[in-house]
């Protein structure tokens, strides 16, 4: 039985009974769509992941040149898209260049190598790791390592929004990194806490303008991945680890969703992702060899990148 399936959320389902069209949902789309793609198995010498990249969102912003279609992701949110493409495998030609904390869940010997760039190259203004450093790094992983395949995980389009319009919500309504929880001075004197979600579906923050801030975070991202694919040899193929909620409704009476922390949950827009394909004649010869030693930082330092991106 689905771990889904617990007498907790039967419980649930007393009080929220829109649980039962979000399921309906989920098998219809499992259905039509099937479990979605294993990205290791694909032709590539460059993978470039953004992050929380709707299918829809990407090819509006797109500029690179390359074959696009839509696939369908293995995971609705990061960790899920891991355990499904890479947990528990034997990834030896891969070096993986990471800004996402959750690579840290992985075992020592799945890839080569991994750079995690959460510790190497976090940016504490934005409380995220910006598109430029994750670039640099791309180009200095291949550098060293020139006969592996790359994985280069972006964290854009995934919040926090660094565009002009985000840096306008961050003054504005003083958000910080992912902002997940807010404290709040209420009219009566007593402090409520809050999360982003709340403050949207309050109508606090304007949900177009929200949508202003993804796509220009979307359009940096897709910059970003234009100059991996032109600064490293070999194929390169951007997709992402999973999409977005937009305000987006999962059918016609439940209410509008925000973000991608909805595990019950499964719909086009958190699991269809753009996979374009820029081919090349300039291929890699590609080996592999034994795993390196990781650099996990601490725990405290994995805590506070995961809570500044709204995973804790």
């Amino acid at each position: 039985m689905p771990e889904r399936y617990t007498l907790e959320n039967f419980r649930k389902l007393l009080h929220e009974p829109e649980y039962v069209l979000w399921e309906l949902q989920r098998k219809i789309f499992q259905f039509r769509f099937g479990d979605g793609i294993d990205v290791m198995s694909k032709d590539w010498d460059n993978l470039v992941l953004l992050d929380a990249c709707r299918y829809d969102s990407f090819e509006m912003e797109n500029t690179i040149d390359g074959e696009l279609t839509a696939v369908v992701s293995k995971g609705g949110s990061s960790w899920p898209f891991m355990q499904a493409n890479f947990a528990n495998r034997d990834l030896h030609d891969t070096v993986y260049v990471t800004a996402n904390p959750h690579t840290g869940k992985l075992s020592d010997d799945v890839f080569h190598a991994v750079k995690m760039l959460h510790l190497e190259a976090w940016n504490d203004e934005y409380e995220t790791v910006l598109p430029e450093d994750v670039l640099t790094a791309a180009i200095d992983a291949h550098e060293e390592y020139p006969n592996k395949r790359l994985i280069i995980h972006f964290m854009q389009p995934h919040r926090p929004f660094i565009g002009p319009t985000g840096q306008e919500l961050r003054e504005e309504y003083n958000l910080g990194g992912y902002n997940r929880t807010l404290v709040y001075e209420e009219s009566n004197g007593e402090r409520e806490e809050t999360d982003f979600t709340a403050r949207v579906e309050r109508g606090e923050l304007s949900l177009p303008r929200i949508r202003e801030a993804y796509r220009e975070n979307v359009a940096t991202a897709v910059e970003y991945a234009e100059k991996v694919s032109n600064a490293l040899p070999g194929k390169t193929v951007v997709s992402a680890d999973h999409g977005e909620l937009l305000g987006d409704q999962f059918t016609r009476f439940t209410k509008p969703k925000y973000g991608h922390s909805w595990e019950h949950l499964k719909n086009k827009e958190l699991y269809v992702v753009p996979w374009l394909e820029i081919e090349t004649d300039d291929r890699r010869t590609i080996t592999a060899d034994s795993p390196t030693e990781i650099n996990r930082g601490s725990e405290a330092e994995v805590e506070d990148r995961l809570r500044s991106l709204g995973y804790r």
